[in-house]
């Protein structure tokens, strides 16, 4: 133990053990499946020893690969399974001075939109924790949210990154598709899936991404930003302190900094409602198989999923998933679904092209965080029941269908849980979309500071 009055010459091992500190105190909230103190003050000790300064704290969804730590996926079967190599958006993390804290929960397979866990217990919004964290990357988004984590890596297939970064009040980006390696990853879809980042800041966000990639490229425009105001779909029907927090954002970024551009949306949210889930379950059984094969598993897609904990999920999975099932998506099926999705993604780019758009912007969720438990299968909404995971995914998944870069960067609110904003840009140009979302959220900061007279 240091003496009093003497510096402590352990930095790294300083900067763990507060972590660790913050993460035994929001232990109520389950954003842990597996804490692994032991492993992160060891690496932290051997920096100190090496005298390495570097050292940040880094929470990792459990559907992407930690060597030596297991790697559940939220799922009873894959308790036992524990990768020998780092998933590489991991390795690359670590490289630049990341240290694991461990493997966050998570909605189960990442099908899900609550993180309300039925294997390891559902996870508590940052905010309050009676309510859900979003999903499916809940635990990570919660990790960075409280200050356990420095920054968390999720993945995203429709939402899973944004929404849980939305309904804690983080930053987090769902890169372009293929931009980040997808590899170390437990699979949904191939067309769809990807890594991420989230932050408690935008600078640090497009740090870890310069990280992951190695760019370091994009900028504002010299002129005003042209942001993309969507006139069908994703600003309707929103929950009441969604629609004020909303409102007053269009207001506050009304300022000679940017140019609102009214644009049709409904074609967008069109192709996502006919190939969105089509291409999950086409394409599940088969990238599930082909994981469970390449690292040794033993386990088959129908011994994970008959071993699904959530009732309601091993159903739909049992239908959809399986080519038994009566739903299964047959090959046929999936290469059209395929094809649409080009057609999807040509309908972006000509929207974000046609228009000039620097980005297309909305709501990240239509509803802010509900109670636990109570809300999985439906909940209130302007007066009637909805679907809770087809509203909580109606804005983001469309992007995430078509391989779009999105950034949710988090609403000024009074007296309500968090609200996102999110910006859709063009495929692959992910840093342009990030310098545009630094313009926003300075904008949204200052109250719009240069409004048009």
């Amino acid at each position: 133990m240091t003496a009093p009055g003497t510096p402590d010459r352990r930095p790294v091992r300083r900067t763990v053990a507060a972590a660790l500190d913050r993460a035994a105190a929001t232990a109520h909230l389950n954003a842990f499946i597996t804490l692994d103190a032991d492993g992160a003050l060891a690496e932290a000790g051997r920096r100190d020893a090496a005298d390495e300064r570097a050292g940040w704290c880094l929470a990792v969804k459990d559907n992407i690969h930690v060597a030596g730590l297991p790697n559940t996926a939220g799922t009873p079967a894959l308790r036992g399974f524990v990768p020998t190599a780092d998933a590489p958006v991991v390795a690359a993390l670590r490289a630049a001075g990341a240290i694991v804290l461990g493997k966050t929960n998570m909605h189960e397979l990442a099908l899900g939109v609550t993180s309300g866990n039925h294997a390891f217990g559902a996870v508590g919004n940052a905010t309050d924790p009676a309510l859900f964290a979003g999903g499916s990357s809940g635990g990570t988004a919660v990790a960075v949210a409280t200050g356990v984590a420095d920054a968390g890596l999720g993945t995203d297939t429709g939402g899973s990154m944004t929404i849980p970064a939305a309904l804690n009040g983080v930053y987090g980006l769902r890169p372009s598709t293929g931009r980040y390696p997808s590899a170390g990853l437990t699979p949904l879809s191939t067309t769809r899936d990807t890594p991420g980042p989230m932050a408690r800041s935008l600078d640090r966000l497009r740090v870890l991404d310069t990280l992951v990639t190695g760019e370091t490229g994009g900028s504002a425009p010299h002129r005003p930003l042209r942001l993309g105001l969507p006139r069908q779909v994703f600003a309707e029907d929103l929950e009441g302190p969604v629609r004020e927090a909303w409102e007053a954002a269009v207001e506050r970024l009304t300022t000679a900094r940017t140019v609102w551009v009214p644009v049709d949306t409904a074609h967008l949210a069109g192709f996502d409602a006919r190939i969105g889930i089509p291409l999950v379950f086409g394409e599940f059984a088969g990238a599930l198989g082909r994981y469970l094969d390449e690292h040794g598993t033993g386990l088959t897609p129908a011994g994970v999923l008959g071993a699904v904990a959530d009732p309601a999920l091993a159903e739909l999975l049992r239908s959809c998933a399986l080519p038994t099932g009566p739903a299964f998506t047959g090959p046929a099926a999936l290469r059209a679904a395929l094809a649409e999705r080009r057609a999807m993604q040509a309908a972006y780019a000509g929207l974000l092209t046609a228009n000039g758009l620097d980005a297309l912007l909305s709501p990240t969720v239509p509803v802010c965080a509900r109670p636990l438990h109570r809300y999985e299968e439906s909940l209130p909404l302007n007066g009637r029941e909805a679907p809770t995971f087809a509203t909580l995914i109606r804005n983001t998944s469309p992007a995430a269908t078509a391989g779009q870069p999105s950034v949710t960067v988090p609403l000024p609110v009074t007296g309500s849980p968090p609200v996102g904003l999110q910006l859709v840009g063009r495929r692959g140009a992910d840093r342009d979309l990030l310098a545009a979302a630094a313009v926003v959220d300075t904008l949204l900061r200052n109250g719009g500071a240069g409004r048009r007279p």
